[in-house]
């Protein structure tokens, strides 16, 4: 009985003994595997979704990616944050959390009308949109160079660099006349003639022209008949 009871204290601590090496194997293993090697996380900042899954494959960490709205400052499928920050202290096959902005890029058209036209340009601008083709009308009640129509209304939603067409006021109609025949007339009359009109002659040429006393216009344009208002270029050619 003796000798059995004894049989059975040596098996008994036989088991305990291999129980403790098997916990013991156990917790050094899941403590090497928890621990593992630290590095740096890896800058993901202003990539591409292409670029920062190339990285992370090679640094050996994955990736979680978050989609947030569109950011203008940055292009479709960019990463703009990331957590943990570049540089912090991470174990090997962690996860890095990434902030992509969306592929879907709409922005909001604006209301043009009433603002003039270089206005109209820095607000489509700012709003990633841009000024496509412009049409003019005159206008005596409005101001000149005034946006009063656009191709989409305001708060319509477009793709990201669509193009707007816009109706501007050229300003108001001036008083217009036909152009008259003013060769073989002395230049120094022709020119107070126009100027009571409200004309300008902007070019005044000197020639040579055989047997023409000088001073006499020998050449026009607008030619004669030509309708012509304020904002016409008038040039004219003068024997020397």
């Amino acid at each position: 009985m003796k000798k059995k009871f004894l049989l059975l204290s040596k098996v008994f601590s036989l088991i305990i003994f291999y129980t403790l090496i098997l916990i013991a194997a156990v917790f050094f293993t899941m403590s090497f595997l928890i621990k593992g090697e630290e590095m740096p996380a890896p800058d993901l900042m202003g990539k591409s979704l292409l670029e920062a899954y190339k990285i992370a494959s090679q640094t050996g960490v994955y990736l979680k990616k978050i989609t947030v709205n569109y950011d203008k400052n940055f292009k479709p499928a960019t990463i703009i944050n990331q957590g943990p920050l570049p540089g912090a202290r991470i174990k090997e096959k962690s996860i890095v959390t990434i902030y992509v902005t969306s592929g879907l890029v709409e922005v909001v058209v604006p209301d043009l009308t009433n603002y003039q036209v270089k206005e109209a340009e820095k607000i489509l601008e700012e709003n990633d949109l841009r000024k496509q083709y412009v049409s003019y009308i005159e206008a005596d009640n409005m101001p000149g160079d005034m946006v009063i129509s656009q191709s989409l209304p305001a708060g319509a939603k477009v793709g990201r660099g669509s193009g707007i067409d816009l109706l501007v006021n050229r300003g108001r109609r001036g008083k217009s006349y036909i152009m008259p025949d003013v060769i073989s007339r002395r230049v120094a009359k022709v020119l107070i003639m126009f100027e009571q009109w409200g004309f300008k002659v902007a070019q005044i040429t000197e020639v040579f022209y055989p047997d023409t006393e000088p001073g006499f216009i020998i050449n026009q344009h607008p030619l004669p008949g030509h309708k012509i208002n304020s904002k016409n270029l008038i040039s004219v050619e003068v024997s020397q």
